[in-house]
């Protein structure tokens, strides 16, 4: 019927496509020899894509841990910058001081901290170390220098190579509530450093609350660049409930050291968390490998 032929059932199969020609099978049924072939080779090549991948999370997770140590490392840095590495004992000898100077270098402190008699030789000491500061202590232990000898003191310190002065102020000054004498000397003693940073040691712990925060209010008000708890010659030195105070009655307008009476890393850490921004410690080596052992 309109010419066409009927094709036969050999011709038929030839017109099958390729692609739908089933896969030839053995007699137990798996693919044939030419497919199965093929499956080791896919099965090794993703077994090495998932080896190469754990290899690269391995890398990766190296390279995690040598970012969190460094920035560890880093952390330490800059905590031990803080503290003002210091010798104030009347025992102390010239070698004592050498020591400490070479050991404000090697870890990296940011001063040391001693007697007038030696700014000097510190002076001398760390002439090949500019980074590390000298700081003179003035009127110290007491405080009970008329105001004129602290002065002098001071211009002959900074003549000498101090670069920062810590002066005890006039305890009795504010025993009796002259708190116009207190700030008035601390001014003055700015006025000789000549712009060495002045800390204005009030001893908090021979004051009462009221006292801290007045003094601290002197100190802040006559231009010094910090409050500073203690000598660390007198009472139990610094305490965390103290810092804290000065750090919330200066506001920032000048900083606050923590000193006396620390001794270790947990202290340290400590005063740092209470807010105090420069450490005064003879124990810094102590306090470095105690910090770096935590690393």
């Amino acid at each position: 019927m309109f010419g066409l032929k009927k094709k036969t059932t050999e011709e038929k199969r030839q017109d099958v496509p390729a692609q739908q020609t089933p896969a030839a099978k053995t007699e137990e049924g798996a693919p044939a020899p030419e497919v199965a072939q093929k499956l080791p080779d896919e099965g090794a090549a993703k077994a090495v894509k998932e080896e190469e991948g754990v290899r690269v999370s391995a890398a990766e997770m190296a390279e995690f841990e040598e970012f969190k140590r460094q920035k560890k490392v880093l952390e330490l840095r800059r905590m031990l910058k803080t503290i003002d590495h210091t010798l104030l004992k009347q025992t102390a000898t010239r070698e004592d001081v050498r020591r400490l100077c070479k050991e404000a270098v090697d870890y990296g402190f940011y001063s040391v901290c001693v007697q007038p008699v030696y700014v000097s030789d510190c002076t001398d000491f760390l002439k090949n170390a500019p980074q590390i500061k000298i700081a003179c202590v003035v009127g110290f232990p007491m405080g009970e220098n008329k105001t004129e000898t602290k002065v002098f003191e001071t211009k002959r310190a900074v003549a000498d190579g101090a670069d920062e002065i810590d002066m005890v102020i006039c305890i009795s000054a504010v025993k009796n509530a002259n708190y116009a004498y207190v700030k008035k000397e601390i001014r003055q003693i700015v006025k000789a450093a000549k712009g060495a940073p002045v800390k204005a040691i009030i001893e908090t712990s021979l004051l009462t609350r009221e006292e801290m925060v007045k003094a601290a209010q002197c100190a802040r008000d006559a231009g010094a660049a910090f409050v500073k708890t203690s000598t660390g010659y007198f009472g139990e030195g610094a305490r965390a409930e103290d810092v804290r105070l000065l750090k919330d009655t200066v506001k920032g307008v000048c900083l606050v050291k923590a000193s006396g009476g620390i001794r270790n890393a947990e202290q340290f850490r400590t005063m740092l968390e209470a807010g105090a921004d420069r450490i005064g410690t003879s124990a810094g080596v102590e306090i470095a490998d105690s910090l770096k052992k935590q690393l």
